[in-house]
């Protein structure tokens, strides 16, 4: 609301989107807005879903460089310690049952298609595509004027030409629900499998790096044999990022989905070759 009545009072904008440093305008606290283009700048409250460029302060806090709010964070020092203390981390517990390990996974799949990380991530990436699909119309456009001086250009013919600039164009869309739940319930039902192979499936990071690779894995789903061990769902591969993108949005490392999908495929492999 307060930027909207911050856009209200500082229209009409020089540009729809500034191509290189935004203007500031800092109006709240953790708010500010480019006086170019109107684009509103937002200082989230929490590490995982601040976006801001930070910078770090000689007491170690760190500042939003647009707006100087600065993150509220718990900071410990270097050379704290603690004596006769024993520390001990809660073992994790194995997931049996179906309806439990189905929640836990449908959690991770919504983190890399319905989260606030997915749609920044989604946005992000689509409009670079499009700032590079302005880019290369506008060298066609320009290069039409030049050669054909007043005549009037075939536009889709250019479009077309700006298009095969790129080797592969790829926007990503949003994903439903029934996606999230459809994925979730393939790859519980591998994983109940792998499981009934002596593979240990325990929540924590371990779960997001097996999920991960099998959310990538779906997209062309997993056989062996005449036995479908993964369905495929070619739909996820216009809603999931490229490989190389997961570890700077969501912070997994794009090694995870190649370890796992030999992980699954060796583990498979041995079980049915060993019972034919």
């Amino acid at each position: 609301m307060s930027h909207e009545i911050w856009r209200r009072v500082r229209r009409p904008f020089r540009y729809p989107c500034c191509r290189s440093q935004c203007k500031w305008e800092v109006y709240d606290a953790n708010q500010a807005g480019c006086l170019n283009c109107g684009r509103h700048h937002f200082c989230h409250a929490n590490a995982v879903d601040n976006t801001c460029p930070l910078i770090e302060c000689d007491d170690r806090t760190r500042v939003c460089n647009v707006t100087g709010f600065v993150l509220p964070e718990v900071r410990h020092s270097n050379d704290e310690f603690h004596e006769a203390v024993a520390f001990s981390r809660p073992p994790q517990q194995a997931l049996g049952t179906f309806q439990d390990l189905n929640m836990e996974v449908a959690c991770v799949v919504s983190m890399f298609l319905t989260s606030q990380r997915a749609r920044l991530c989604r946005e992000q990436e689509n409009a670079k595509q499009a700032t590079r699909l302005t880019l290369h119309m506008h060298r066609q456009m320009k290069g039409f004027k030049l050669s054909h001086p007043g005549r009037i250009p075939n536009v889709c013919w250019l479009l077309g030409q700006a298009v095969s600039q790129e080797k592969y164009w790829r926007f990503i869309e949003p994903a439903s629900e029934e996606l999230v739940a459809q994925s979730a319930k393939h790859i519980t039902a591998c994983l109940l499998n792998m499981k009934g192979k002596g593979v240990k499936i325990a929540s924590g990071a371990r779960m997001q790096e097996l999920v991960c690779g099998m959310l990538y894995m779906l997209k062309h789903g997993l056989m062996f044999q005449s036995r479908i061990l993964l369905t495929a769902i070619p739909e996820l591969d216009r809603c999931l990022p490229h490989e190389n993108k997961i570890e700077g949005y969501f912070g997994v490392s794009s090694k995870v989905i190649c370890m796992t999908e030999n992980e699954v495929k060796l583990v498979f492999r041995e079980s049915y070759q060993s019972v034919s």
